[in-house]
């Protein structure tokens, strides 16, 4: 009997252990945003001959059996297609240069640029190259002509500088010097929103001081800053959409952020019929590996659609009315109605994006805090929004200030502290009222 219960238990904690590395498979697939879920699906298909996949992102089959297995993986397979500003810039820097030094001399330089994208360390090129600071000078030159303009510059200043003289022919002459006067000159006062101070040293209207500095505003302050937003991704494809149908609302799942996957018949009946012990063995892994990945893209499925579906009960009338009608929501409250942990929710929403009549947004965004309001809670996210349109609506040459801000919020019943409205500002980016002030 001891001998049986010591068999029991050893069976057990065996399947136990078994277990484990399959839940943390699970756990795994429901945080991956859809470029990860593809990449880690594209690697299971090569490795696995059993399992295909419905849809468009993997057609490929270098899947190996046991003894053809190939002599590595082709990592290039995994490597991501987006450059880094150093990469773009080495790719157009043989394009100006006119001989091996000069092409050495900027890919030093490429590779010394700082965490904005500016360049200050001529010392180092001089002791590294042996020449002259007109010879870094001139390569500095041709590498600040490439795209994005001003890479390389020395800093904020120049940067403003080099990007108006981008613009001349485009705007007239005159603001482009007067603007780029500003920038060498007056940088701090701009920067403090001083219009009169510049408007008095340069003996000019404030009017047209304030249509000068929305000029040099309109630019970006650094060069990554640049490359980043040149290289953003503006068809970001949601993961859900909500779409309205006559009177209701309907959770499309992307095909590509939820695929299908299927055990691949032929390759089941070619291994199959293999008359060998370490193949039949070899098989019998790969479709039970293959059966588990199924059932768990399927539960990933069903995880997240069950929560997007009470998220989408819950948040109607932000679906109907907009923001300001969010109401405040917590992963537990979510965990609560869908019967699942909190940490689940947590996972199912990561870096999951959903589509709605309102916009696009992660799926943390529905996420919020509640305020007490005279009708009742009212959502973090809504509040702000209330915020953003006081502020939108303001008076520009006299904005209000963060206790006129205040007492607006209080006639829509809204009651929150100076300190709690000024956080919120500084959380949307939205300046204080002495940098919001224009002088047109």
């Amino acid at each position: 009997m001891i001998t049986q219960l010591s068999h029991y238990l050893d069976l057990k904690q065996e399947q136990q252990l078994v277990m484990i590395p399959k839940l943390q498979q699970a756990i795994e697939l429901l945080q991956l945003s859809t470029l990860e879920l593809k990449d880690y699906l594209q690697k299971e298909i090569m490795e696995n001959p059993l399992l295909s996949l419905e849809g468009s992102y993997s057609n490929q089959s270098n899947s190996y059996l046991p003894s053809e297995q190939k002599e590595g993986i082709n990592y290039e397979n995994f490597v991501s297609e987006e450059l880094t500003l150093e990469e773009e810039i080495i790719g157009q820097l043989a394009l100006v240069v006119n001989d091996d030094l000069e092409k050495e001399i900027g890919e030093y330089i490429i590779a010394n640029l700082d965490e904005s994208g500016f360049f200050n360390d001529f010392q180092n090129v001089i002791d590294n190259f042996n020449v002259s600071r007109a010879k870094i000078e001139g390569v500095l030159d041709k590498i600040q002509g490439l795209e994005p303009v001003g890479v390389a510059t020395s800093g904020v200043r120049e940067f403003l500088y080099i990007q108006l003289e981008e613009l001349k022919g485009i705007i007239q002459d005159r603001n482009i010097i007067l603007a780029q006067q500003i920038v060498s000159k007056y940088l701090d006062e701009l920067s403090a929103n001083k219009l009169r101070d510049i408007s008095k040293s340069l003996n000019l209207e404030i009017n047209y001081v304030q249509k000068l500095v929305d000029l040099i505003r309109n630019l970006k302050t650094t060069p990554r800053e640049s490359f980043v937003n040149n290289c953003e991704n503006d068809y970001l494809e949601p993961d859900i959409t909500i779409k309205k149908v006559s009177d209701r609302f309907e959770i499309i799942m992307n095909k590509e952020s939820f695929p299908v996957l299927r055990i691949n018949k032929y390759y089941q009946k070619l291994l199959e019929k293999k008359n060998d012990v370490e193949y039949q063995a070899y098989v019998e892994k790969k479709l039970n590996s293959a059966l588990w990945l199924i059932k768990s893209i399927e539960q990933r499925r069903q995880t997240i659609y069950s929560i997007v579906k009470d998220i989408i009960d819950f948040q109607l009338e932000f679906l109907n009315h907009g923001i300001k009608y969010l109401r405040p929501m917590t992963m537990q409250e979510v965990a609560d109605r869908v019967e699942v942990h909190e940490s689940t929710v947590s996972r199912a929403t990561k870096n999951k994006y959903i589509q709605t009549p309102y916009g696009l947004f992660p799926l943390k965004f529905f996420f919020s805090k509640g305020l007490q309001a005279e009708g009742g809670r009212v959502s973090v996210v809504a509040v702000k929004e209330e915020i953003k349109e006081i502020v939108r609506g303001e008076n520009k040459n006299k904005p209000l200030s963060d206790q006129k801000i205040k007492e607006r919020l209080g006639e829509e019943g809204i009651s929150i502290s100076r300190r709690t409205i000024a956080k919120y500002r500084a959380e949307l980016k939205i300046p204080s009222s002495k940098m919001r002030k224009r002088y047109d």
